[in-house]
């Protein structure tokens, strides 16, 4: 081929502009995503767009886009008001451009609209899949499973040390009216931006090193814009706070909308100051269960003395009568047989008198000595008669008096005269010391009368 025929490379480059207006004049629509994107001091934008192959996500198209200034100025902040992100490497766009072809910069696309309403839908896809994803792969609602603390005392906080979200978290639970103490620490990270969602993994890592010594972990962020919420909806960061091995809490400050973060977590409040009360309601709760627990035992206690009360005085009432029954039966017996001993001394005197009248008629002629001695042996023997039945007697005496001693020592009256006493607390017999309070008073009742008491001390039994 000759020389002349050929074409210079600047020729050719004419041409395919040529041909290019002519097959794409005006502007075109143009599906892409976005695989690079930089800010010129000058305030121009300049990205590169790629279309992926579907079976193994290798690029199959790219093309370079520019978006002047001017322009830029525009479509960004609408852009990101729109679709809540920020316009970002990631994200598919559908753009409005022109085709441009540059002898010495090749093809490029002159970005003057981007469609927001596309990347909506297209961040409410992915946004699907991934909450697809983390069911389908069973840990959406694991994190759910753990039951949180009766006392959440010690907490790992994930957050920005400079936001203000994090200093009303702090102020909200240091400052609480119940004087409840709360162990915190922050493990800094960063809240929004494209690095957020590995920042706050990491922080996370650095928890887990730690992981016995908190009871939860707070996330929160508090204020900031609608655009900087994009990494809560990350799968990566939703994985690890579905499978995290404590409750996690979040507080990411935005009312209306609920994040993947949100939704995989234990408990999602609104905002940080909304994480610190619900904190303190759990002490508040648990406090308030120990005072009615401890209300009901103290009812079930005076239940049981009040029953015990009554138990022993119906036992009391029913012993009485019988010791009462018993005495009096001693005492009778005890009666008959003095009037039997006093028979049969007066039969034996009445016979030994009758012998002895006999003896007299029939030894009449005896001298008197012998007689004297029969008078001395009866003399005797009527002594030591009187003196067993006198023995009997008294011994008889002694076993009524002990009975009737046994009687007086039941009476409540008598065990007060031996030093016992009997201690009243709000009119009720007082058991326990840990029924009282110091400064209550108390009732002390003695055999001769009742001393009121204020407690200035407790002892433990122990």
């Amino acid at each position: 081929m000759s020389v002349k025929n050929a074409l210079s490379l600047f020729e050719l480059s004419q041409k395919i502009s040529n041909a290019l207006e002519i097959e794409f004049p005006g502007t075109q629509w143009v599906v892409g995503e976005i695989s690079e994107i930089k800010e010129n001091i000058s305030g121009h934008c300049y990205l590169e767009l790629v279309e992926k192959d579907a079976a193994n996500d290798y690029p199959k198209a790219k093309a370079r886009g520019t978006i002047w200034a001017r322009t830029y100025r525009m479509i960004k902040p609408y852009f990101e008001t729109a679709t809540g992100r920020n316009l970002k490497a990631g994200l598919k766009v559908l753009v409005q451009c022109t085709v441009n072809y540059h002898p010495v910069y090749g093809l490029s696309l002159n970005i003057i609209d981007i469609d927001p309403t596309f990347t909506l839908g297209d961040i409410e896809l992915m946004r699907q899949q991934t909450i697809n994803r983390l069911i389908a792969e069973g840990v959406m609602d694991m994190n759910k499973d753990f039951e949180l603390p009766l006392l959440p005392k010690n907490i790992a906080i994930i957050s920005s040390p400079t936001a203000a979200g994090f200093e009303d978290f702090a102020n909200q639970l240091n400052s609480n009216p119940y004087g409840y103490i709360f162990n915190i620490k922050l493990f800094a990270a960063t809240m929004q931006g494209d690095k957020a969602e590995e920042s706050i993994i990491m922080a996370m890592d650095r928890v887990y090193n730690t992981l016995s010594d908190w009871d939860v972990l707070v996330i929160i962020r508090g204020g900031g814009s609608q655009v900087d919420l994009g990494c809560f909806d990350g799968y990566n960061l939703a994985n690890n706070i579905a499978q995290f091995p404590l409750p996690v809490i979040t507080g990411i400050g935005h009312e209306k909308d609920v994040t993947i973060a949100d939704m995989v977590a234990h408990t999602r409040l609104k905002t940080p100051t909304a994480v610190a009360e619900f904190l303190i309601d759990q002490f508040v709760n648990a406090e308030n269960w120990l005072i009615e627990a401890n209300d009901n035992f103290t009812d079930a206690v005076k239940l049981v003395t009040v029953s015990n009360v009554q138990a022993l005085s119906k036992h009391t009432s029913r012993l009485l009568p019988a010791v009462i029954k018993s005495t009096l039966l001693a005492k009778s017996r005890l009666q008959q047989n003095i009037h039997g001993g006093h028979e049969a001394v007066n039969r034996y005197l009445g016979n030994q008198n009758f012998l002895l009248q006999r003896v007299l008629s029939k030894v009449a002629s005896q001298a008197e000595i012998k007689i004297n001695k029969q008078q001395a042996v009866l003399s005797q023997t009527k002594r030591q008669l009187k003196l067993d039945v006198y023995s009997y007697i008294q011994n008889e005496n002694k076993n009524l008096t002990y009975n009737e001693k046994n009687v007086r020592a039941m009476d409540p009256i008598n065990v007060l005269k031996r030093g016992y006493s009997l201690t009243l607390h709000n009119g009720k017999v007082l058991k326990e010391s840990e029924a009282t309070s110091i400064g209550d008073k108390i009732e002390t009742i003695l055999a001769s009368g009742r001393l009121v008491s204020a407690i200035e001390d407790i002892k433990d039994k122990k």
